[in-house]
């Protein structure tokens, strides 16, 4: 997919966003990649803002007109290094019950994440592609307010992945 046309959809994802409540900016620097970089805020009970950053991996495809938009979002950082254990447990256990995405731990920064990939069809209108890009945001949200809540008790209250779920505060198997 072209740059341009790359740039154009991440121009109206941040036209969007913004339209919706989140804080959003597309950020461009020579010689690398534009972001789309955005702020949900206020997530789950812990009300902790999540940062979603989405960007086209710049890779050859197949198809000359596909684009790869990567999304990673945020949600914690700082976590105690006697919790990070727990969290690989939760991050795994929680991933059973993702529609897209994984989550991950980045240890050296105890950063909690969930990382998205999709290929994204440029010969496609415009008016096609941004809600194709906005649901993507939506689920991977509802993954995170639906995870928020426990992940933050791992992390910084040092709860084990049992103690979560038997507060019911990630769904069971």
């Amino acid at each position: 997919m072209k740059t341009e046309k790359q740039d154009q959809i991440l121009d109206c994802m941040a036209e969007v966003l913004g339209q919706n409540g989140f804080r959003a900016e597309v950020m461009r620097k020579e010689g690398a990649p534009t972001l789309l970089r955005c702020e949900a805020m206020r997530q789950g009970k812990v009300a902790k803002d999540v940062v979603i950053e989405c960007c086209f991996i710049p890779m050859q495809l197949p198809n000359e007109e596909m684009g790869l938009l990567q999304f990673f979002v945020t949600l914690f950082q700082g976590a105690p290094d006697t919790n990070l254990a727990q969290l690989r447990k939760a991050c795994i256990y929680c991933n059973d019950f993702c529609a897209l995405g994984a989550f991950g731990l980045f240890e050296q920064a105890g950063q909690i994440y969930l990382k998205h990939n999709t290929l994204v069809d440029g010969s496609l209108e415009l008016e096609k592609n941004i809600p194709f890009v906005a649901d993507n945001i939506s689920v991977l949200l509802a993954a995170v307010g639906r995870f928020i809540d426990g992940m933050a008790q791992i992390a910084y209250a040092g709860m084990t992945l049992d103690a979560v779920l038997d507060q019911e505060l990630f769904p069971k198997m």
